[in-house]
């Protein structure tokens, strides 16, 4: 039964684990940035393991929002979480080795694993940089994680996650950015957004030749007064 209200609100500590399931639920192995980012996160221990990395992210990062989608009826029904979005005021560039950021070890205790992530997370990075050095010193908000359970999709929940963050971007007059998915262009489109970059780059290598590359477009919004 379709809700009758989608409210956004702040996610709490306590509910990354649900949320993570729903973003696993969400990409179902169809996005290869996602599976590589995150390992194996349709399995147990690979949710658990994402998941700490989310709580230690939300704990870590100030300027990081992590919110919820969550789905109300009129007539008694408990409400409940269904989608979920992280937006990041940023006014610094993000750390091209991903090392900074990852105990990668841990993460990616595969070498060849570990190496193709590092290469990727070099390139995924350059286009969020050169917007905020575009930015005169404002910074951009950027759309870092957005995942709606299948369930609930195209009832409203992924526009009021990204309505939250742009809403938030013309507020303080900056651009809001994103490393979208062909699947989800029309719905960033809908919100203002238009490619900047049709198909993002990924330079990883020979030896990575036969991998699966993630299929992103960067996507730009300017502000609106």
């Amino acid at each position: 039964m379709a809700p009758d209200k989608v409210d956004v609100v702040l996610l709490s500590d306590e509910e990354i684990p649900t949320c993570f399931e729903i973003l696993s639920k969400s990409f179902s192995n169809g996005a290869p940035f996602v599976d590589i980012y995150f390992p194996h996160h349709d399995t147990p221990s690979g949710q658990a393991q994402g998941s700490k990395r989310l709580l230690e992210w939300k704990k870590s990062s100030s300027d990081s929002t992590f919110l919820k989608a969550v789905a109300r009826g009129n007539h008694g029904e408990q409400e409940h979480i269904i989608g979920l979005a992280v937006w990041t005021y940023m006014k610094e560039a993000p750390h091209a080795e991903l090392d900074k950021d990852e105990n990668v070890v841990e993460v990616w205790p595969d070498e060849d694993d570990r190496e193709y992530m590092t290469r990727l997370w070099r390139d995924y990075v350059i286009p969020r940089t050169q917007a905020i050095a575009a930015s005169d010193g404002k910074g951009v908000y950027v759309l870092e994680l957005l995942a709606v359970h299948p369930d609930y999709q195209r009832l409203g929940a992924g526009t009021a996650l990204v309505k939250w963050g742009t809403k938030a971007a013309d507020e303080q007059g900056i651009k809001a950015v994103v490393e979208g998915t062909p699947v989800a262009r029309r719905l960033y489109e809908q919100s203002g957004f238009h490619a900047k970059i049709g198909e993002m780059r990924f330079d990883t290598g020979e030896e990575f030749a036969g991998r699966r590359k993630p299929n992103l477009i960067f996507m730009v919004r300017e502000a609106e007064s």
